[in-house]
């Protein structure tokens, strides 16, 4: 009897045992991913700030900027460099401003008037030039104006509620311009073409920078404009560090006479866009910012922010085959 009863204790005393071990390493095993859990939230909120610290960065350039003497806004200037790097302690940011104002505003053409016409004018000739079809520019006059009105190839709301996934068209001015996305019969190939030229920004009366347009969008400006003129004028813009009026660019000898009009046209900028790339130990974020420049006192609002979008301003490095080896 007293064998029996040593064995019996020794099983309870084995239990006892057995249940704390498990009991203790779950409560181990929640601890370390309570643990870990904190250490990658850190971690995202640092890189996530540094990457605050590259739109801030980008702020303080572009005010700058406007303290300059120099008052036309051109590619030659601090804040248009490309590949700027900024190193620190286990990381690094990376930053880019683009002018937004180098490319057609799609709120522009549903102004009224000669401003509008023109406007829309300009984006039927670079619809043309990119192969793209015309239908879009009435689409999406269509999607952006008030009324139910029908353009030639527009579509207004009916069009779009009979789809398979009914919606209706946005009846106001674009947000970003993935909303060209909605348009119908709008595929992806021709919105991949078309959106680089574009950008949405919140007031319908902004002029095209010269000076920062892209080859693409300068010869949109007339029929008459072909690559090879468009080439010598950028060769000519970059020469002189921009042009210091539209009269002088349409007084060179490159365009004079070609009929461009000088409405919807400017040299001065107040909308940017500012991307950076934050890395930080092996953490990595991302920022999308619209900065708009006060054009009266220089001071900079951010209009919106993204950490969503993947900013890829520097590819990472691949460890070699003997790093990995060893690794």
């Amino acid at each position: 009897m007293h064998s029996e009863q040593a064995g019996v204790a020794l099983i309870s005393i084995l239990l006892v045992v057995a249940i704390t071990v498990v009991l203790s390493s779950a409560m181990m095993l929640d601890e370390n991913l309570v643990i870990h859990k904190a250490r990658n939230n850190f971690d995202h909120g640092q890189v996530r700030q540094y990457a605050l610290g590259g739109e801030e960065l980008a702020r303080q350039i572009l005010r700058e900027d406007y303290e300059s003497e120099d008052k036309h806004d051109h590619l030659q200037e601090e804040w248009a460099a490309q590949g700027m790097e900024f190193e620190f302690t286990d990381g690094e940011v990376l930053l880019q401003i683009n002018d937004l104002q180098g490319r057609i505003n799609i709120n522009t053409l549903v102004n009224p008037g000669p401003e509008g016409d023109q406007a829309r004018t300009r984006f039927q000739v670079l619809l043309a030039n990119a192969g793209l079809d015309a239908m879009y520019l009435d689409r999406l006059v269509d999607w952006l104006d008030n009324d139910e009105a029908v353009s030639q190839s527009g579509a207004e709301d009916f069009a779009y509620l009979g789809l398979e996934r009914p919606y209706r068209t946005s009846g106001q001015p674009a947000v970003e311009v993935s909303e060209l996305r909605q348009l119908l019969d709008m595929d992806a190939n021709s919105f991949a073409v078309l959106a680089p030229y574009l950008s949405a920004l919140p007031e319908q009366r902004t002029p095209v920078n010269i000076n920062t347009a892209s080859a693409g969008i300068l010869q949109s400006l007339s029929y008459r404009l072909t690559a090879d003129i468009v080439d010598l004028l950028i060769q000519e813009r970059d020469r002189q560090s921009g042009y210091k009026s539209v009269t002088e660019f349409l007084q060179s000898p490159h365009v004079a006479g070609l009929g461009i009009s000088e409405l919807g046209l400017g040299v001065q900028s107040r909308y940017f866009e500012v991307r950076v790339q934050a890395v930080n130990l092996d953490r990595h974020g991302y920022l999308t910012s619209v900065i708009q420049r006060n054009s009266t006192n220089g001071n900079m609002r951010v209009l919106y922010r993204n950490f969503g979008w993947k900013v890829i301003l520097k590819e990472p490095l691949e460890d070699s085959g003997e790093n990995k080896e060893n690794g």
